[in-house]
């Protein structure tokens, strides 16, 4: 099994980032390390799904510049792999324990998970989800098309990020994207971290 595991930023990597996904990673032999710097966030995940799908890779690991990921976040989502897997982390700036995760309903993504809300450590399916830990089997990716990743804005102002556009787009097409809340990331610039 190959993965890619891979780091979008515009700027450079956070130290405590780099450690967390070295100590998940490492004693995979298949696993591969990019870092894409210099392009927006969508841009560059893009340009992580080109190498995946050229690269004949088997899953893709995506994790942001600045979130700390567990140790044993690749064993948890490869124990029981699914077609999207992403981990628990927390909100930016948040004051009330907001997550990543949007709850399945019919508003478009606002209502989000809190840390209190997750009474178990059960997989569970979302609406979508920040990219901030995330595995995609490249299948996935291989079915959707190019662009994998956008911003959208809307007239008045609203908009939709890329990760939550890739979200809408793979349920589109059918694919369930599940939570772990047994993998509690942190945010290495805000000092923030579930155990």
């Amino acid at each position: 099994m190959k993965i890619l595991v891979a780091i979008p930023t515009f700027e450079n990597i956070l130290p405590d980032t780099f450690r967390s996904v070295y100590n998940a990673c490492h004693k995979y032999e298949n696993a591969d390390f990019e870092f894409v710097k210099g392009y927006d966030c969508a841009r560059a995940r893009n340009e992580i799904v080109k190498k995946a799908i050229n690269s004949n890779y088997d899953y893709v690991l995506m994790v942001d510049s600045d979130v700390i990921i567990p140790a044993n976040t690749l064993d948890k989502m490869l124990a029981d792999p699914v077609d999207i897997c992403t981990g628990v982390y927390p909100r930016k700036n948040t004051q009330s324990k907001e997550t990543e995760l949007f709850k399945i309903g019919p508003k478009d993504y606002v209502d989000r998970y809190t840390y209190d809300e997750l009474q178990s450590d059960e997989r569970f399916k979302i609406k979508g989800c920040g990219f901030g830990c995330i595995l995609i089997n490249v299948n996935v990716l291989r079915k959707l098309s190019y662009p994998w990743f956008k911003y959208v804005i809307y007239d008045g102002g609203a908009f939709l990020s890329e990760d939550l556009y890739f979200c809408s787009q793979a349920r589109n097409a059918g694919y369930v994207i599940w939570a772990d809340p047994d993998i509690r990331c942190g945010h290495s610039i805000r000092g923030f971290q579930y155990e």
